[in-house]
């Protein structure tokens, strides 16, 4: 929808340009300004033409459906209505079959489908519970029977795991598996690691900057910063790190795909392996949770460079979602917020602090007394290192048509 629209925009204003030009030129003597006009629609023109290309990279986010329809002896049938329905906002997409049976239907959100098929002289073909998942492309292929009385032909099934038609390898990390499996600090780029050839890099090799809230993966032993990350189609990575920026939360997080090797050129600029992520939407009906979860030094064990007196960790991560309809059937919000509370002591080297296990002295009195004679203040082995962060985010879709072809 949005590369119709971008066309259609891109065609208008070329219109306009056009139209402009010919004015200007048959006027010069008397409209000077004119000229100023014309740089300007030729600058929009140009930026409207250059949309589609720029929206073609969001697709990667989406999924697609296609498939051949059959008669009942095989024969394909041409011609025939096709209407997917989303079950979550009753958004519907059209596409008719081609002379060879064959139907596609593209930039589909992920969620569950209705697939309607007619055609004249056949019973309606109606088949739910069909689920797609981020960057799938699925086929099912739909065998009409000759039409009797007001007959329908309802089919209950999912898509087919298997993707006939691509020749990557990769795995989605769903909904499902993203609430239930459990993660030190949620960050739901740890699941990437679940998948085959998947580690977590090495930043003595990676960028000399580190970021705490991110986790550097490796694919296949390569750097992450050979990786691409995209977040609702867009580039999620990092310029001054090379790495991926803060990820959204993990509870704003609807499912991701994780593309080892041999992807697609819709992908492109990485030379190790593709994390693409969907984010939540809102649907016609209203839902949202509150979550908090505590992790602190009595649920975990100690540190083997820690002490006793210096071993104190806590960490509190709490939010809250809500997603629905503003208006239905059109336009829709997904909302979360999330902070995190984090406090831990600093490892102290046994030069500093002693050991009395190893007969190593406790060399803190001598240093505090060092400083003070240099004018600097002492060791205060009592701050904590924390990291407190809160973060928001907010997701707005809006259908501008009924019906989407």
């Amino acid at each position: 929808m949005s590369k119709i629209l971008s066309r259609r925009m891109g065609l208008f204003l070329l219109r306009q340009v056009l139209w402009g030009g010919a004015e200007y030129i048959s006027e010069l003597g008397e409209h000077s300004m004119r000229l100023r006009s014309l740089t300007v629609g030729i600058v929009l023109a140009s930026f409207a033409f250059l949309l589609p290309p720029l929206f073609g990279q969001a697709t990667i986010s989406f999924a697609q459906l296609n498939g051949t329809v059959l008669d009942a002896s095989g024969r394909t049938v041409a011609g025939a209505t096709i209407s997917l329905r989303d079950l979550g906002t009753n958004r519907v997409y059209n596409a008719s079959s081609n002379g060879s049976g064959y139907y596609v239907v593209p930039n589909l959100l992920p969620g569950q489908y209705e697939l309607t098929v007619q055609n004249a002289g056949f019973a309606k073909y109606v088949q739910t519970g069909i689920a797609l998942t981020v960057g799938q492309t699925a086929t099912v292929d739909v065998n009409l029977k000759v039409a009797g009385t007001t007959e329908v032909v309802n089919v209950n099934t999912e898509a087919p795991p298997v993707e006939p038609t691509k020749t990557e390898i990769s795995q989605v990390i769903d909904t499902v598996q993203i609430q239930e499996l459990p993660t030190n600090g949620r960050q739901f780029v740890d699941f990437a690691l679940l998948t085959p050839g998947v580690a977590t890099g090495r930043t003595s090799l990676q960028s000399t900057f580190t970021e705490p809230d991110v986790t550097r993966i490796s694919f296949g032993g390569m750097r992450d910063l050979s990786n691409e990350v995209t977040v609702d189609g867009a580039d999620y990575i990092d310029e001054g790190t090379g790495s991926q920026r803060s990820t959204p939360s993990q509870e704003s997080v609807n499912e991701f795909r994780v593309v080892n090797n041999s992807f697609g050129s819709e992908y492109g600029r990485a030379l190790g392996g593709i994390v693409n992520v969907v984010t939540k939407s809102g649907t016609n009906e209203y839902h949202g949770s509150v979550y908090g979860y505590l992790n602190n030094k009595a649920l975990d064990s100690r540190s083997l460079l820690q002490t006793a007196a210096y071993d104190q960790y806590r960490r509190g991560q709490f939010g809250a979602t809500l997603g629905g309809p503003i208006v239905k059937d059109r336009t829709f919000f997904f909302a979360n917020y999330e902070g995190q509370r984090l406090g831990e002591s600093p490892t102290y080297p046994f030069t500093l602090i002693g050991n009395s296990a190893l007969g190593l002295p406790d060399n803190l009195t001598t240093i505090n007394a060092a400083k003070a004679a240099l004018g600097l203040p002492s060791e205060d082995l009592n701050l904590l290192k924390t990291l407190n962060n809160d973060k928001g985010f907010l997701r707005l879709d809006h259908q501008f048509n009924e019906t989407i072809v």
